[in-house]
């Protein structure tokens, strides 16, 4: 592959990482005091692994996090499991256990010179509150996130100072069937959003009142929208597809409001959410202090008509806009939408000139599917070239002074996919786990993994 040498590099300081999330790669799903979350119950497709091994970094973390170590991550953006907390998001007490284990693992990271990003929600909300409460239906949920984000800054705020308070809010909007295994009308989705939204202001406050030097802000999926011609009415509709899919559940974080465009949409369908006084002024309080940003294609959209049945990202339909397949931009298998590195860059200009917050790239990889050859390795030429034009893209960002401080490439393990199991795999680790819980669960550094190595220790000057 060819190989390109800038003639300066990344900051000095740039976070190069890796993430994950607890219920992809931990399993153990039920040991040492944790409760069942939404992730662990939901229906499993038949032959899918389910959660109660995936990676097994329960049992394994220190040598994953040693394989972290010799490949030079400076940051290691992980999620810590809810229930593991408080098993049934509410207890009077915490689980003991669980706090230990997260306790292992921080100080293992610190010891390896690797900086925690500690992300407190990404999609694993505990069973018990989903059935008592009907979820982030519930404003009970609201105040058992906030307990819920209050222990995990009292007890590992000393060394954490990077939080991220929830993870792809959208989806809770656009697919709550995989998120929860059923759909739900708009009005009850909206409600659960501004719910986490109002959750997500209560972990902001106590996280610059409990963490010192503590900062916290959301991790979000930016959907980049083309419209597929210059009809007004195709540009019209990916203005209004991107304020939906990317702006909402940001402009909620930051502004504490609903984009003009999307508010009228609500009310027209009477889908719009109820709030107190109290609880609207709540959302314009406490800004984030960055942007953790979610990339990994972009969409085209056309203006309202007959849907695409080829294209990527069904779920995101509606009824004034849809989804296309952009003919200008190469697919592949899992990403069948678009393959756009400069759409990294016009994504973090677009969200500089309307938060200006720094930025910190939480997931972008390339999913296949494979397994070791016959020699026992792993030739990810693909995943490496995806990553590399994406860098590109990203290194061109920030020599235009765009403020990004770190990224970190999804994932660092092969991890059980929300709804494709080990059949997509994205790590620089090959995980030997099988589709029905089988395999040795050996680690295989894959060779992404060295060439990974090999940005982070060249600063991103060869990519």
């Amino acid at each position: 592959m060819m190989k390109t040498t800038y003639s300066n590099s990344f900051p000095e300081d740039f976070l190069w990482g890796a993430s994950s999330s607890a219920f992809q790669i931990e399993g153990a799903n039920q040991e040492d005091g944790k409760g069942l979350s939404v992730a662990d119950t939901r229906p499993v497709p038949a032959g899918i692994s389910d959660t109660r091994i995936a990676a097994d970094h329960y049992h394994r973390y220190r040598e994953d996090v040693r394989l972290m170590q010799e490949a030079g991550l400076r940051s290691y953006r992980f999620s810590i499991a809810w229930t593991r907390i408080y098993p049934n998001g509410e207890d009077e007490q915490p689980n003991e256990k669980g706090i230990a284990f997260y306790d292992r693992l921080i100080d293992a990271l610190l010891e390896a010179g690797i900086t925690p990003i500690v992300t407190l929600w990404h999609f694993d909300l505990p069973d018990a509150l989903d059935k008592k409460y009907n979820g982030w239906l519930g404003k009970e949920t609201v105040e058992a996130y906030a307990r819920y984000a209050k222990t995990c800054f009292e007890h590992y705020g000393d060394r954490v100072k990077y939080w991220q308070s929830i993870n792809e809010q959208m989806m809770m909007v656009f697919n709550t069937g995989m998120l929860l295994g059923q759909e739900q009308p708009l009005k009850t989705r909206m409600q659960a959003c501004v719910h986490m939204s109002l959750a997500e202001k209560k972990a902001i406050r106590l996280c610059h009142e409990l963490v010192p030097d503590g900062k916290i802000g959301p991790s979000s999926a930016f959907q980049l929208c083309y419209p597929l011609t210059a009809d007004s009415r195709d540009v019209q509709a990916a203005a209004e597809a991107e304020e939906y899919l990317s702006y909402l559940v940001l402009d909620l974080s930051v502004r504490g409001e609903i984009p003009v465009g999307f508010a009228a949409y609500l009310k027209k369908n009477d889908s719009y959410p109820e709030l107190s006084e109290e609880e609207w002024d709540l959302l314009k309080s406490d800004r984030p202090d960055f942007l953790g940003v979610n990339y990994y294609a972009s969409l085209a959209v056309k203006k309202p008509g007959e849907p695409d049945p080829k294209a990527d990202l069904f779920f995101f339909n509606q009824e004034n806009y849809v989804l296309v397949n952009n003919p200008f931009l190469p697919t592949t298998l899992w990403l069948r939408g678009s393959y756009d590195p400069l759409g990294l860059k016009l994504t973090l200009r677009r969200l500089n000139d309307r938060y200006r917050l720094p930025m910190i790239i939480t997931e972008n990889g390339y999913p296949q599917t494979e397994e070791p050859d016959e020699e026992g390795k792993i030739h990810d030429y693909e995943r490496i070239n995806y990553v590399a034009n994406h860098l590109h893209a990203l290194k061109e960002a920030v020599e235009e002074g765009l403020p990004v401080f770190g990224y970190n490439m999804w994932s660092f393990m092969d991890l059980l996919s929300g709804s494709q199991g080990y059949k997509k795999r994205y790590g620089l680790v090959y995980v030997d786990h099988q589709e029905g819980n089988t395999g040795s669960l050996d680690r295989l550094c894959k060779d992404s993994y060295y060439w990974y190595r090999n940005v982070i220790e060249t600063n991103g000057r060869e990519l």
